[in-house]
Protein backbone atom coordinates (compact mmCIF):
# COMPACT_ATOMS: atom_id res chain seq x y z
CA UNK A 1 0.00 0.00 0.00
CA UNK A 2 2.77 2.18 0.88
CA UNK A 3 4.38 1.81 -2.39
CA UNK A 4 1.01 2.70 -4.50
CA UNK A 5 1.14 5.87 -2.54
CA UNK A 6 4.49 6.61 -3.41
CA UNK A 7 3.91 5.87 -6.66
CA UNK A 8 0.97 7.81 -6.97
CA UNK A 9 2.24 11.09 -5.09
CA UNK A 10 4.88 10.93 -8.37
CA UNK A 11 2.41 10.48 -10.61
CA UNK A 12 0.57 13.89 -9.14
CA UNK A 13 4.01 15.69 -8.97
CA UNK A 14 3.73 15.19 -13.15
CA UNK A 15 0.63 18.21 -13.63
CA UNK A 16 3.19 20.53 -12.00
CA UNK A 17 3.59 22.56 -15.74
CA UNK A 18 1.39 25.44 -14.83
CA UNK A 19 2.21 28.71 -13.70
CA UNK A 20 4.92 29.80 -11.47
CA UNK A 21 4.13 31.92 -8.11
CA UNK A 22 8.41 32.95 -8.15
CA UNK A 23 9.68 32.86 -11.86
CA UNK A 24 13.14 32.98 -10.98
CA UNK A 25 12.81 29.91 -8.64
CA UNK A 26 12.32 27.20 -11.94
CA UNK A 27 14.34 24.90 -10.55
CA UNK A 28 12.97 24.31 -7.13
CA UNK A 29 9.75 24.03 -8.81
CA UNK A 30 10.34 21.20 -11.56
CA UNK A 31 12.58 18.87 -8.90
CA UNK A 32 10.68 15.64 -9.01
CA UNK A 33 10.27 13.05 -6.20
CA UNK A 34 13.56 12.57 -5.07
CA UNK A 35 14.70 8.64 -5.73
CA UNK A 36 15.07 7.53 -2.43
CA UNK A 37 11.07 7.85 -1.79
CA UNK A 38 10.04 6.39 -4.93
CA UNK A 39 12.75 3.53 -5.15
CA UNK A 40 12.58 3.20 -1.42
CA UNK A 41 13.25 -0.64 -1.38
CA UNK A 42 14.73 -3.13 -3.48
CA UNK A 43 11.24 -4.66 -5.42
CA UNK A 44 13.36 -6.74 -7.57
CA UNK A 45 13.39 -9.19 -5.66
CA UNK A 46 9.82 -9.50 -4.72
CA UNK A 47 6.48 -10.43 -6.53
CA UNK A 48 5.98 -7.51 -8.27
CA UNK A 49 2.28 -5.50 -8.42
CA UNK A 50 1.12 -3.33 -11.09
CA UNK A 51 2.05 -0.09 -8.59
CA UNK A 52 5.92 -1.63 -8.14
CA UNK A 53 6.22 -2.36 -11.67
CA UNK A 54 5.59 1.37 -12.47
CA UNK A 55 7.81 2.57 -9.52
CA UNK A 56 10.77 0.81 -11.30
CA UNK A 57 9.62 1.94 -14.16
CA UNK A 58 9.89 6.06 -13.25
CA UNK A 59 13.22 4.96 -11.29
CA UNK A 60 15.36 3.37 -13.67
CA UNK A 61 13.81 3.89 -17.26
CA UNK A 62 16.63 6.13 -18.68
CA UNK A 63 13.57 7.99 -20.28
CA UNK A 64 12.79 9.77 -16.74
CA UNK A 65 16.82 11.00 -16.24
CA UNK A 66 16.16 12.26 -19.85
CA UNK A 67 13.40 14.21 -19.14
CA UNK A 68 14.85 15.69 -16.01
CA UNK A 69 17.92 16.68 -17.54
CA UNK A 70 15.79 18.24 -20.51
CA UNK A 71 13.34 19.93 -18.39
CA UNK A 72 16.37 21.65 -15.87
CA UNK A 73 17.51 22.92 -19.32
CA UNK A 74 14.89 24.83 -19.88
CA UNK A 75 14.43 25.82 -16.33
CA UNK A 76 17.87 27.46 -16.58
CA UNK A 77 16.75 29.05 -19.97
CA UNK A 78 14.51 30.74 -18.16
CA UNK A 79 16.37 31.78 -15.09
CA UNK A 80 19.04 33.59 -17.29
CA UNK A 81 16.00 35.72 -18.10
CA UNK A 82 16.36 37.79 -14.68
CA UNK A 83 19.50 39.03 -15.68
CA UNK A 84 17.97 41.06 -18.35
CA UNK A 85 16.55 43.47 -15.32
CA UNK A 86 19.66 43.89 -14.19
CA UNK A 87 22.89 45.97 -14.96
CA UNK A 88 25.96 45.07 -16.69
CA UNK A 89 29.36 45.41 -14.41
CA UNK A 90 33.00 45.19 -16.91
CA UNK A 91 36.20 45.83 -15.44
CA UNK A 92 39.20 45.71 -18.05
CA UNK A 93 43.06 46.55 -17.39
CA UNK A 94 45.96 46.03 -19.43
CA UNK A 95 49.71 47.02 -19.78
CA UNK A 96 50.97 48.44 -23.00
CA UNK A 97 54.34 48.63 -24.14
CA UNK A 98 55.86 50.52 -27.26
CA UNK A 99 58.73 50.65 -28.76
CA UNK A 100 59.54 52.77 -32.00
CA UNK A 101 62.74 52.47 -34.23
CA UNK A 102 63.55 55.36 -36.69
CA UNK A 103 66.26 54.66 -38.99
CA UNK A 104 69.46 57.73 -38.38
CA UNK A 105 67.14 58.83 -35.40
CA UNK A 106 66.78 58.52 -31.51
CA UNK A 107 64.60 55.70 -30.66
CA UNK A 108 61.97 55.55 -28.13
CA UNK A 109 59.99 53.41 -25.92
CA UNK A 110 57.09 53.74 -23.54
CA UNK A 111 54.65 52.38 -21.14
CA UNK A 112 51.59 52.58 -19.90
CA UNK A 113 49.14 50.67 -17.68
CA UNK A 114 45.48 51.22 -17.60
CA UNK A 115 42.17 49.70 -15.48
CA UNK A 116 38.75 50.86 -16.11
CA UNK A 117 35.27 50.18 -14.51
CA UNK A 118 32.16 50.35 -16.70
CA UNK A 119 28.73 49.65 -16.09
CA UNK A 120 25.55 49.48 -18.55
CA UNK A 121 22.02 49.17 -17.45
CA UNK A 122 18.95 48.55 -19.63
CA UNK A 123 16.11 51.11 -17.83
CA UNK A 124 13.14 50.53 -20.22
CA UNK A 125 12.70 49.64 -23.56
CA UNK A 126 8.53 49.30 -23.72
CA UNK A 127 8.24 45.56 -23.13
CA UNK A 128 10.33 44.75 -24.84
CA UNK A 129 12.03 42.30 -21.47
CA UNK A 130 8.73 41.17 -20.67
CA UNK A 131 8.18 39.95 -24.18
CA UNK A 132 11.36 38.51 -24.55
CA UNK A 133 11.01 36.52 -20.87
CA UNK A 134 7.27 35.34 -22.08
CA UNK A 135 8.51 33.86 -24.26
CA UNK A 136 11.47 32.10 -22.71
CA UNK A 137 8.69 31.07 -20.00
CA UNK A 138 6.11 29.26 -22.12
CA UNK A 139 9.12 27.61 -23.69
CA UNK A 140 9.63 26.29 -20.40
CA UNK A 141 5.79 25.23 -19.57
CA UNK A 142 5.57 23.70 -22.84
CA UNK A 143 8.93 21.59 -22.07
CA UNK A 144 6.98 20.71 -18.57
CA UNK A 145 3.92 19.82 -20.42
CA UNK A 146 6.05 17.58 -22.78
CA UNK A 147 7.62 15.62 -19.98
CA UNK A 148 4.56 15.02 -18.51
CA UNK A 149 3.28 13.71 -21.49
CA UNK A 150 6.31 11.31 -21.80
CA UNK A 151 6.36 10.29 -18.67
CA UNK A 152 2.70 8.90 -18.60
CA UNK A 153 3.47 7.50 -21.46
CA UNK A 154 6.18 5.67 -19.96
CA UNK A 155 3.84 4.75 -17.63
CA UNK A 156 0.56 3.22 -19.09
CA UNK A 157 3.50 1.77 -22.05
CA UNK A 158 4.90 -0.22 -18.37
CA UNK A 159 1.30 -0.81 -17.35
CA UNK A 160 0.59 -2.50 -20.96
CA UNK A 161 3.43 -4.43 -20.77
CA UNK A 162 2.56 -5.64 -17.71
CA UNK A 163 -0.96 -6.74 -18.57
CA UNK A 164 0.99 -8.85 -22.06
CA UNK A 165 3.21 -10.46 -20.05
CA UNK A 166 -0.21 -12.00 -18.17
CA UNK A 167 -1.95 -12.09 -21.21
CA UNK A 168 1.22 -14.57 -22.68
CA UNK A 169 1.24 -16.26 -19.74
CA UNK A 170 -2.68 -17.28 -19.87
CA UNK A 171 -1.40 -18.20 -23.62
CA UNK A 172 1.18 -20.49 -22.41
CA UNK A 173 -1.09 -22.23 -20.12
CA UNK A 174 -3.66 -22.68 -22.37
CA UNK A 175 -1.50 -24.00 -24.79
CA UNK A 176 -0.21 -26.79 -22.24
CA UNK A 177 -3.90 -27.67 -21.48
CA UNK A 178 -4.59 -28.14 -25.16
CA UNK A 179 -1.49 -30.26 -25.44
CA UNK A 180 -3.21 -32.34 -22.76
CA UNK A 181 -6.04 -32.78 -23.96
CA UNK A 182 -4.32 -34.12 -27.43
CA UNK A 183 -2.48 -36.28 -25.37
CA UNK A 184 -5.54 -37.83 -23.73
CA UNK A 185 -7.40 -37.55 -27.55
CA UNK A 186 -3.73 -39.12 -28.99
CA UNK A 187 -3.84 -42.10 -26.27
CA UNK A 188 -7.17 -42.75 -26.64
CA UNK A 189 -7.17 -43.71 -30.55
CA UNK A 190 -3.68 -45.55 -30.19
CA UNK A 191 -5.61 -47.70 -27.33
CA UNK A 192 -8.40 -48.22 -29.80
CA UNK A 193 -6.52 -49.07 -32.73
CA UNK A 194 -4.24 -51.28 -30.57
CA UNK A 195 -7.62 -53.44 -29.97
CA UNK A 196 -8.49 -53.23 -33.50
CA UNK A 197 -11.74 -50.89 -32.96
CA UNK A 198 -10.47 -47.73 -34.96
CA UNK A 199 -8.77 -47.53 -38.05
CA UNK A 200 -5.03 -46.32 -38.05
CA UNK A 201 -6.14 -43.05 -39.44
CA UNK A 202 -7.77 -42.55 -36.07
CA UNK A 203 -4.23 -42.53 -34.64
CA UNK A 204 -2.82 -40.33 -37.46
CA UNK A 205 -5.11 -38.02 -36.99
CA UNK A 206 -4.33 -38.01 -33.33
CA UNK A 207 -0.79 -37.71 -33.78
CA UNK A 208 -1.23 -34.76 -36.25
CA UNK A 209 -3.42 -32.86 -33.51
CA UNK A 210 -0.74 -33.71 -30.63
CA UNK A 211 2.25 -32.40 -32.55
CA UNK A 212 0.48 -29.20 -33.52
CA UNK A 213 -0.12 -28.68 -30.08
CA UNK A 214 3.56 -29.29 -29.10
CA UNK A 215 4.29 -26.36 -31.36
CA UNK A 216 1.67 -24.35 -29.82
CA UNK A 217 3.67 -24.87 -26.89
CA UNK A 218 6.65 -24.08 -27.80
CA UNK A 219 5.73 -20.60 -30.11
CA UNK A 220 3.61 -19.53 -26.46
CA UNK A 221 6.59 -20.07 -24.60
CA UNK A 222 8.55 -17.45 -26.70
CA UNK A 223 5.94 -14.93 -26.73
CA UNK A 224 6.12 -15.25 -23.20
CA UNK A 225 9.65 -14.81 -23.07
CA UNK A 226 9.57 -12.04 -25.51
CA UNK A 227 6.78 -10.41 -23.43
CA UNK A 228 8.86 -10.65 -20.29
CA UNK A 229 12.23 -9.40 -21.65
CA UNK A 230 10.12 -5.94 -23.01
CA UNK A 231 8.47 -5.45 -19.48
CA UNK A 232 12.48 -6.21 -18.32
CA UNK A 233 14.02 -3.30 -20.65
CA UNK A 234 11.73 -0.64 -19.43
CA UNK A 235 12.51 -1.10 -16.01
CA UNK A 236 16.37 -0.80 -17.37
CA UNK A 237 17.39 -4.24 -16.79
CA UNK A 238 18.42 -6.58 -19.51
CA UNK A 239 15.85 -8.76 -20.85
CA UNK A 240 16.97 -12.19 -19.39
CA UNK A 241 16.50 -10.63 -16.23
CA UNK A 242 13.86 -12.88 -14.78
CA UNK A 243 10.77 -11.08 -12.93
CA UNK A 244 8.02 -12.33 -10.68
CA UNK A 245 5.22 -10.88 -10.64
CA UNK A 246 1.71 -10.71 -8.78
CA UNK A 247 -0.96 -10.31 -10.52
CA UNK A 248 -3.91 -7.87 -9.68
CA UNK A 249 -7.36 -8.41 -9.14
CA UNK A 250 -10.30 -6.26 -10.38
CA UNK A 251 -13.75 -5.97 -9.16
CA UNK A 252 -16.80 -5.47 -11.45
CA UNK A 253 -16.88 -1.98 -10.94
CA UNK A 254 -13.44 -1.89 -12.79
CA UNK A 255 -15.07 -2.44 -16.09
CA UNK A 256 -17.56 0.57 -16.25
CA UNK A 257 -16.46 3.53 -17.52
CA UNK A 258 -19.03 7.04 -17.90
CA UNK A 259 -21.93 6.73 -20.54
CA UNK A 260 -21.29 10.03 -21.69
CA UNK A 261 -18.71 10.32 -24.45
CA UNK A 262 -19.03 14.39 -24.25
CA UNK A 263 -17.83 13.81 -20.81
CA UNK A 264 -14.85 11.89 -22.16
CA UNK A 265 -13.95 14.37 -24.62
CA UNK A 266 -14.09 17.06 -21.77
CA UNK A 267 -11.67 15.66 -19.67
CA UNK A 268 -9.41 14.76 -22.19
CA UNK A 269 -9.28 18.34 -23.68
CA UNK A 270 -8.78 19.81 -19.98
CA UNK A 271 -6.07 17.43 -18.98
CA UNK A 272 -4.26 15.81 -21.54
CA UNK A 273 -0.79 17.13 -20.95
CA UNK A 274 -0.33 17.83 -25.12
CA UNK A 275 -2.95 19.68 -25.08
CA UNK A 276 -1.14 22.05 -22.40
CA UNK A 277 2.10 21.80 -24.64
CA UNK A 278 0.01 23.76 -27.40
CA UNK A 279 -1.51 26.18 -25.93
CA UNK A 280 2.29 26.95 -23.80
CA UNK A 281 2.89 27.50 -27.90
CA UNK A 282 0.26 30.05 -28.47
CA UNK A 283 1.46 32.05 -25.37
CA UNK A 284 4.47 31.79 -26.91
CA UNK A 285 3.60 33.21 -30.19
CA UNK A 286 1.82 35.72 -29.28
CA UNK A 287 4.92 37.40 -26.71
CA UNK A 288 6.70 36.98 -30.11
CA UNK A 289 4.39 39.54 -31.41
CA UNK A 290 5.13 41.50 -28.29
CA UNK A 291 8.67 41.35 -28.79
CA UNK A 292 9.11 42.20 -32.77
CA UNK A 293 6.86 44.95 -31.89
CA UNK A 294 9.33 46.61 -28.97
CA UNK A 295 11.82 46.69 -31.54
CA UNK A 296 10.37 49.15 -33.04
CA UNK A 297 9.94 51.30 -29.94
CA UNK A 298 12.56 53.74 -28.00
CA UNK A 299 14.78 51.96 -25.30
CA UNK A 300 16.68 54.13 -22.76
CA UNK A 301 19.69 52.95 -21.21
CA UNK A 302 21.86 54.18 -18.27
CA UNK A 303 25.90 54.01 -18.56
CA UNK A 304 28.52 54.93 -16.01
CA UNK A 305 32.12 54.26 -16.02
CA UNK A 306 35.28 54.98 -14.23
CA UNK A 307 38.87 54.87 -16.55
CA UNK A 308 42.48 55.29 -14.95
CA UNK A 309 45.74 55.70 -17.08
CA UNK A 310 49.26 55.57 -15.57
CA UNK A 311 52.70 56.39 -18.06
CA UNK A 312 54.64 54.01 -16.15
CA UNK A 313 57.72 56.37 -16.19
CA UNK A 314 59.32 58.48 -13.36
CA UNK A 315 57.68 61.73 -13.94
CA UNK A 316 54.26 59.79 -16.68
CA UNK A 317 51.24 61.59 -15.96
CA UNK A 318 48.51 59.86 -14.40
CA UNK A 319 45.02 60.37 -15.65
CA UNK A 320 41.30 59.60 -14.22
CA UNK A 321 38.10 60.05 -15.72
CA UNK A 322 34.59 59.22 -14.93
CA UNK A 323 31.65 59.41 -16.87
CA UNK A 324 27.62 59.04 -16.58
CA UNK A 325 24.97 59.47 -19.03
CA UNK A 326 21.41 58.35 -20.13
CA UNK A 327 21.24 57.32 -23.65
CA UNK A 328 17.71 56.83 -25.83
CA UNK A 329 18.17 54.82 -29.14
CA UNK A 330 14.97 55.43 -31.17
CA UNK A 331 14.81 53.19 -34.51
CA UNK A 332 13.91 54.95 -37.09
CA UNK A 333 14.17 52.98 -40.14
CA UNK A 334 15.41 48.99 -40.49
CA UNK A 335 14.43 48.25 -43.76
CA UNK A 336 10.89 47.17 -43.10
CA UNK A 337 12.74 44.36 -41.41
CA UNK A 338 10.55 44.89 -37.91
CA UNK A 339 7.48 44.92 -40.31
CA UNK A 340 8.03 41.48 -42.19
CA UNK A 341 9.04 40.10 -38.40
CA UNK A 342 5.61 41.20 -36.81
CA UNK A 343 3.91 39.52 -39.75
CA UNK A 344 5.65 36.40 -39.42
CA UNK A 345 4.54 36.20 -35.84
CA UNK A 346 1.55 36.79 -36.30
CA UNK A 347 1.16 34.23 -38.84
CA UNK A 348 3.00 32.02 -36.92
CA UNK A 349 0.54 32.78 -33.84
CA UNK A 350 -2.34 31.39 -36.42
CA UNK A 351 -0.50 28.31 -37.30
CA UNK A 352 0.13 27.32 -33.75
CA UNK A 353 -3.80 27.92 -33.17
CA UNK A 354 -4.66 25.64 -36.23
CA UNK A 355 -2.52 23.34 -34.57
CA UNK A 356 -4.19 23.32 -31.33
CA UNK A 357 -7.42 22.73 -33.22
CA UNK A 358 -6.48 19.75 -35.15
CA UNK A 359 -4.99 18.38 -32.47
CA UNK A 360 -8.33 18.36 -30.19
CA UNK A 361 -10.00 16.97 -33.18
CA UNK A 362 -7.15 14.14 -32.89
CA UNK A 363 -7.77 14.13 -29.48
CA UNK A 364 -11.60 13.54 -29.63
CA UNK A 365 -10.73 10.82 -32.30
CA UNK A 366 -8.49 8.79 -30.20
CA UNK A 367 -11.07 8.81 -27.22
CA UNK A 368 -13.62 7.61 -29.76
CA UNK A 369 -11.42 5.21 -31.03
CA UNK A 370 -10.80 3.44 -27.41
CA UNK A 371 -14.19 4.09 -26.26
CA UNK A 372 -15.41 1.89 -28.78
CA UNK A 373 -12.43 -0.48 -28.00
CA UNK A 374 -13.29 -0.96 -24.64
CA UNK A 375 -16.91 -1.57 -25.60
CA UNK A 376 -16.20 -3.97 -28.06
CA UNK A 377 -13.45 -5.75 -25.49
CA UNK A 378 -16.22 -6.07 -22.68
CA UNK A 379 -18.62 -7.45 -25.41
CA UNK A 380 -16.26 -9.59 -26.87
CA UNK A 381 -14.92 -10.76 -23.08
CA UNK A 382 -18.83 -11.70 -22.00
CA UNK A 383 -19.15 -13.58 -25.26
CA UNK A 384 -15.95 -15.90 -24.33
CA UNK A 385 -17.41 -16.66 -21.33
CA UNK A 386 -20.27 -18.47 -22.43
CA UNK A 387 -18.30 -19.81 -25.81
CA UNK A 388 -16.12 -21.41 -23.55
CA UNK A 389 -18.05 -22.87 -21.01
CA UNK A 390 -20.19 -24.71 -24.36
CA UNK A 391 -17.10 -25.59 -25.71
CA UNK A 392 -15.43 -27.30 -22.91
CA UNK A 393 -18.60 -29.30 -22.16
CA UNK A 394 -18.56 -30.38 -25.83
CA UNK A 395 -15.04 -31.25 -25.87
CA UNK A 396 -15.32 -33.32 -22.28
CA UNK A 397 -18.89 -35.39 -23.84
CA UNK A 398 -16.95 -36.06 -27.46
CA UNK A 399 -14.11 -37.66 -25.48
CA UNK A 400 -16.01 -39.21 -23.26
CA UNK A 401 -18.08 -40.70 -25.99
CA UNK A 402 -15.06 -41.86 -28.63
CA UNK A 403 -13.70 -43.72 -25.17
CA UNK A 404 -16.72 -45.56 -24.74
CA UNK A 405 -16.82 -46.15 -28.56
CA UNK A 406 -19.62 -44.00 -29.83
CA UNK A 407 -18.21 -40.79 -32.31
CA UNK A 408 -15.41 -40.37 -34.48
CA UNK A 409 -11.95 -38.90 -33.21
CA UNK A 410 -12.93 -36.30 -36.03
CA UNK A 411 -15.33 -35.76 -33.51
CA UNK A 412 -12.93 -35.34 -30.69
CA UNK A 413 -10.36 -33.11 -32.49
CA UNK A 414 -12.77 -30.72 -33.90
CA UNK A 415 -14.25 -29.72 -30.17
CA UNK A 416 -11.07 -29.25 -28.79
CA UNK A 417 -10.03 -27.37 -31.38
CA UNK A 418 -12.74 -25.31 -30.58
CA UNK A 419 -11.74 -25.69 -26.90
CA UNK A 420 -8.07 -24.56 -27.52
CA UNK A 421 -9.72 -21.44 -29.90
CA UNK A 422 -12.40 -20.63 -26.96
CA UNK A 423 -9.84 -20.57 -24.07
CA UNK A 424 -7.88 -18.44 -26.18
CA UNK A 425 -10.42 -15.63 -27.21
CA UNK A 426 -11.74 -16.00 -23.21
CA UNK A 427 -7.63 -14.83 -21.69
CA UNK A 428 -6.66 -12.98 -24.47
CA UNK A 429 -9.81 -10.83 -24.44
CA UNK A 430 -9.87 -10.43 -20.63
CA UNK A 431 -6.30 -8.73 -20.73
CA UNK A 432 -7.29 -6.75 -23.82
CA UNK A 433 -10.55 -5.57 -21.71
CA UNK A 434 -7.62 -3.86 -19.11
CA UNK A 435 -5.73 -2.84 -21.34
CA UNK A 436 -8.39 -1.09 -23.15
CA UNK A 437 -9.39 0.41 -20.06
CA UNK A 438 -5.89 2.01 -19.60
CA UNK A 439 -5.88 3.26 -22.88
CA UNK A 440 -9.22 5.31 -22.22
CA UNK A 441 -7.32 6.49 -18.67
CA UNK A 442 -4.41 7.77 -20.67
CA UNK A 443 -6.36 9.25 -23.71
CA UNK A 444 -8.14 11.31 -21.46
CA UNK A 445 -5.05 12.56 -19.82
CA UNK A 446 -4.97 11.11 -16.51
CA UNK A 447 -2.47 9.36 -14.81
CA UNK A 448 -3.73 6.87 -12.47
CA UNK A 449 -3.43 3.37 -14.14
CA UNK A 450 -4.47 2.30 -11.04
CA UNK A 451 -7.89 3.64 -11.32
CA UNK A 452 -10.54 1.12 -9.55
CA UNK A 453 -13.40 3.48 -8.64
CA UNK A 454 -16.84 2.86 -10.59
CA UNK A 455 -16.07 5.35 -13.78
CA UNK A 456 -13.12 6.18 -12.75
Amino acid sequence: MKKRFLTLLFLSCLQTYSVYADPFDVEKEVKPTPKASVCSASLISEKLRLADVVNLALCQNPQTQSLYMGALAAAAEYGQTKGDYLPELNFNAGVNQSDTTVIHRRDSNSASASAGLNLSWLLYDFGGREASNEVIRQSLNAALATRSDTLQRLIFDTAETYFQVFAAQEEYKNSNATLAAALSAFEAASKRYELGLAALSDKLQAETSYSEAQLSVTKTEEALALAKGKLAVLLNYAPDQPLELSEEHYSSDYFIIPDSIENLFSTALNNRADIAAKKAAIKQAESKIDVQKAQNAPSLRLSAGLNGQDELTQNGPRSYTSSVGLTMTVPLFTGFKNTYKISQARYQLEQSKAELKQLENDIRQEVWTTYQNFNTAKKTYEISLTMFASADQNANVALGAYKAGKGSILNVLDAQSKLASARSVKSTSFYDLLIAKINIIRKIGLIDPFQTNKGF
